[in-house]
């Protein structure tokens, strides 16, 4: 059974990393590999040695660097863990709430993302990282089912556009499915 995902202002149904083969795989320094798709955007990953479920939100984010990175509709939830993106609206880049006014923003010279993962017993847990030139940036909590971000870097060089791939991960199953 797939993870549900709900929360979300488009369905994804196959993107650019789909393939009409079962199965595909990138080798990375990271030990994060894109493994197979499932359905409907949904993917099994291996990251750092283990199997995560992987929502594609690349449409749903804006990826900055420099800056901080956000959800365009504020949080997404994906198989039972909200993710909510921190991005304050006193850092340039970040969304400014109605009404309000900020006089000063500090500009950030680095990409970064910062965001909480609610979890289905309503802990709460915030993990953050730099998105810097690597390939492959994640972060994971410590919570159980684990959860997390996968940022991947793509550079269209023939296109001269730069983009990234972003991708929730949770590890509801203890082992992966069988997708064949």
């Amino acid at each position: 059974m797939l993870p549900k995902k709900k929360g979300r202002s488009q369905q994804k149904n196959g993107e650019a990393k789909e393939s009409s083969a079962a199965s595909t795989q990138t080798d990375a320094t990271t030990s994060a590999t894109y493994t197979s798709v499932s359905n409907n955007g949904i993917y099994l990953m291996k990251v750092n040695g283990s199997f995560y479920w992987a929502d594609d939100v690349s449409k749903d984010i804006v990826v900055q660097n420099p800056g901080y990175s956000y959800f365009l509709n504020g949080s997404v939830t994906f198989d039972g863990v909200t993710f909510k993106t921190i991005c304050p609206p006193t850092y340039a880049g970040c969304p400014v709430p109605p009404g309000t006014t900020i006089q000063n923003q500090t500009i950030v010279m680095a990409g970064a993302i910062r965001f909480n993962m609610t979890f289905p017993d309503k802990t709460t847990e915030t993990a953050g990282n730099i998105i810097g030139d690597s390939i492959y940036m994640f972060v994971l909590s410590h919570h159980y089912p684990k959860a997390g971000m996968l940022i991947e870097y793509v550079n269209d060089f023939p296109h001269n556009s730069v983009a990234y791939g972003v991708f929730l991960l949770v590890s509801s199953c203890r082992q992966p499915p069988y997708l064949g």
